[in-house]
Parts: structure tokens; C-alpha cells; sequence
């Protein structure tokens, strides 16, 4: 049962089955929720930008919805002052967060702990102050307006019902993206690096290049979510920086799962959707949301996907097999004094060079 559950196949067909599922739910349900559903597609992609820094990098960034904002005022500056394509502003703004996150990346991963958490929040209302009070560029308090809807080539996208298929393909995009990116040389290094990073150092991984580049990658998608967001409401204001939509993308990724694909995924629909479902209430709202999270992370520590994927491992494990071979048989006792090999530690491999690396955590893997 646990080598059905892991093969590549059965996630395929689970993932293409929870995709059709959310693109139905999305586009059959009506304006609104078409609405609703298109802020949770965009909220997917912020989600996994941050878990792509916070769960597999180990780098708690409270200014990650500068990049956010950042990739909307670009490519609203860009279709808009430029006249430029939609999909070239799209590409603009990638390159923009990408650029932007390399150069505070630089200043700010030299600091570690408390520090650097404080300078990214730094970061994030540096940029909302900006944005507040360059009137002649951002339009100050009164936001930038007219920004073009989504479109390709001369088809434009303009209904709810329209705009959500377009950000639910780019999302699914940017999470395919991040499983590829999670099992990559790329995604194991920055798992090492967040478990130990001394130890990482010393086996020869380039800690600040990777954890560079991994806050660079997250910028630049975190900037396409800003994209689609702008083109999506066609009105942007500093509220783009506010540091409510950060505590909201974090709370999606811890909710969800952290370091998982899945988990954003879950987590952004869920808490999207969550304050609409409440709605029957305006004066306990806000009391059973709180109480909501209350509850997720007392029972469920390591997020909902997370937790699922923990209590089926337990579920499909025989018990006892771990004194049994695979017909039943007890396995042969090791002589008294019998040296363990190197790398036989738990969490340890050994690579080919002879090396002791960090193996990477459950839920470090894509699921």
C-alpha cells in the first residue's frame, strides 16, 4: 500500500483529479465565486513563492508581499505608461521581482535569525512608503487605475468566469515548477542548508548562492502574483504592500503544510475561501476564524497536508515490520560489536565522494 501511495503515477492521476476538480469548482460556480476562486489561483502562486523561502530554504521573510506589490505597480507601469502587452508586463514583472530580490537578497541574507526577520519586514514597509508617497509614479493614496485586463494577443479576458482558467493554468504552472524545483540538486541543497547549515558549508554547498537564488525564485514568482492581481481588479494602491497580506500568505503555508507542494495548494483555497463561509456571522466571523486556527495548529502541527501524509504513512505501515522481513520472516540478528557503516545515522546519507550529507526531511519532498 505505501509503494502504491508513492508511485509517480498515482500522484499524477490524484493531481490531475484535485486540478479538475478546483478548475470545475471555479468556473461552474458563478461570478462570484469565480471571483473568489481567481483570488485563491493568485494566492497559490504567493503561497508557493514563500514556501519555496520558508519551508524547503528555512528563511522566515515578513517583507515577501514587497515583491507582490512590486510585480503589480510594474507591469501595471509597464501596459499602462509603455503601452505593452499584458503578457509582456507579465514577463516584465517576473524579471522585475526577480532582480529586485537578488539586490535586497544580497543586503539582507547576510544577517541570520531575528535580524534578518526584521529587515525583510523593513523591506516590505520601505517599499509601502514608497508607494504611498511617489505620487508622480505610484499615484499616491489614490492608487494606480485603467490598468488593461488580462489578455492574449487580441483575446481578452474580462468576466470572473474568464480571468480564473487563465491564473488557475499560470498557478498550476508555478506548482509544477516548485515539485520540480524541490527535487532538483537545487531543492536538496537548500533543504541541507535550512537542517544544518555549518554542516551544509562544510560538504561544499554554496549556502549564500543558493540561498540567494532561492530568494531571488521567490521574488519573481511572488511578482506574478502581483501581475495577475492588478490585471485582475484593473486598480492598484499601496494596500498591495500591507503587511495584512503577508501574515495571510504565511498562515496559508503553515496551515497548508509547510515545506510541501500540495500544502500552499491547500492552504490558500482553504483560507481564501474560509472568510466567505463566515460571512453568515458578522459579529462571530472573525472569533470562529481565529478559534479555526487555534485548533489547526494544536491538532495538526505540521499543517493539513502534511498531517494526512504522516497519518497514512502510520495507517499503510504493518506494524511491527520492522522485526519482520517481507514474508514474515525475522531478519538476521547483527553480531554483538558489528560497526555501523558510515552514513547510517538517521537523517544521514552518504554520497559519492564519501561524504556524510543531510537527507532531506519527509516533508521536505514533493508529495
Amino acid at each position: 500500500m505505501t509503494a502504491l501511495l508513492s508511485s509517480r503515477w498515482v500522484k499524477l492521476g490524484l493531481a490531475v483529479i484535485g486540478a479538475g476538480a478546483l478548475l470545475a469548482a471555479g468556473s461552474l460556480s458563478g461570478p462570484y465565486q469565480a471571483q473568489i476562486a481567481t483570488l485563491a489561483a493568485i494566492y497559490v502562486i504567493l503561497a508557493s513563492s514563500l514556501n519555496l523561502l520558508l519551508g524547503y530554504s528555512g528563511l522566515l521573510s515578513l517583507g515577501h508581499q514587497a515583491f507582490f506589490g512590486i510585480g503589480a505597480y510594474w507591469s501595471a507601469w509597464l501596459t499602462t505608461t509603455w503601452e505593452l502587452p499584458m503578457v509582456l508586463g507579465l514577463v516584465g514583472a517576473a524579471a522585475g521581482g526577480f532582480v529586485a530580490a537578488y539586490i535586497i537578497g544580497r543586503i539582507t541574507l547576510r544577517l541570520r535569525a531575528a535580524f534578518f526577520v526584521i529587515a525583510t519586514f523593513a523591506v516590505g514597509e520601505i517599499c509601502r512608503q514608497v508607494a504611498l508617497n511617489w505620487v508622480d509614479v505610484t499615484g499616491g493614496p489614490m492608487g494606480f487605475s485603467a490598468i488593461p485586463p488580462l489578455e492574449i494577443g487580441s483575446l481578452q479576458f474580462l468576466e470572473p468566469t474568464e480571468t480564473f482558467p487563465v491564473c488557475f493554468a499560470i498557478a498550476g504552472i508555478c506548482v509544477i515548477f516548485v515539485a520540480r524545483l524541490s527535487q532538483s540538486s537545487l531543492g536538496y541543497s537548500l533543504r541541507g542548508m535550512a537542517r544544518n547549515e555549518n554542516l551544509a558549508r562544510a560538504v561544499g554547498i554554496d549556502t549564500a548562492r543558493h540561498a540567494n537564488l532561492a530568494f531571488s525564485i521567490g521574488g519573481s514568482m511572488a511578482a506574478v502574483a502581483g501581475s495577475l492581481y492588478a490585471h485582475t481588479v484593473g486598480f492598484i494602491s499601496p494596500e498591495v504592500f500591507d503587511f495584512t497580506i503577508m501574515i495571510n500568505t504565511l498562515l496559508m503555508v503553515i496551515g497548508g503544510g509547510l515545506g510541501t507542494v500540495v500544502g500552499p495548494v491547500i492552504g490558500a483555497v482553504l483560507f481564501t475561501q474560509l472568510p466567505e463561509v463566515l460571512r453568515f456571522s458578522s459579529e462571530w466571523r472573525l472569533v470562529i476564524y481565529g478559534g479555526v486556527l487555534v485548533l489547526l495548529v494544536r491538532f495538526l502541527p505540521r499543517g493539513i497536508w502534511g498531517s494526512l501524509v504522516q497519518l497514512l504513512k502510520r495507517w499503510t505501515t504493518p506494524t511491527g515490520s520492522g522485526g519482520a522481513g517481507p514474508a514474515g520472516e525475522a531478519k538476521p540478528v547483527e553480531p554483538p560489536g558489528a560497526a555501523e557503516p558510515p552514513g547510517a545515522l538517521t537523517g544521514q546519507r552518504k554520497d559519492a565522494a564519501g561524504l556524510t550529507r543531510a537527507a532531506p526531511t519527509v516533508e521536505g519532498g514533493a508529495p
